[in-house]
């Protein structure tokens, strides 16, 4: 039978304040809470390590980037990649992931 290892520690009144609101919210102890941040950080930290350079979604997504960086700046229409990178701030700013890009040029003068 598998047994439950009891861990004590102490947080800072920020942090317990977190856990006290997530358990009232979630209805369950502060230990569950506790015990599924532990939980899902080793879980990210163990699959991590199970994944290969061509499973990686962030791999995946940084060579899709500069992959479609790299046609959109060669591509025979010139203009194509600052449409491209237009579109996808107003598609940012619509969603609210990005706030409004400022009027004016784009120097940082």
């Amino acid at each position: 039978m598998q047994r439950h290892h009891r861990f004590v520690t102490y947080v800072t009144p920020l942090i317990a304040e977190w856990i006290r609101k997530q358990s009232d919210e979630r209805r369950v102890s502060a230990s569950i809470v506790i015990g599924d941040c532990i939980f899902d950080a080793w879980h990210r930290a163990t699959e991590a390590d199970l994944r290969t350079p061509a499973t990686d979604p962030v791999r995946q997504n940084i060579f899709i980037t500069v992959a479609l960086d790299a046609l959109l700046t060669h591509h025979p229409q010139a203009d194509l990649r600052e449409k491209t990178v237009t579109a996808y701030q107003r598609r940012l700013e619509r969603l609210g992931i990005a706030a409004p890009r400022a009027q004016g040029g784009d120097d940082e003068a």
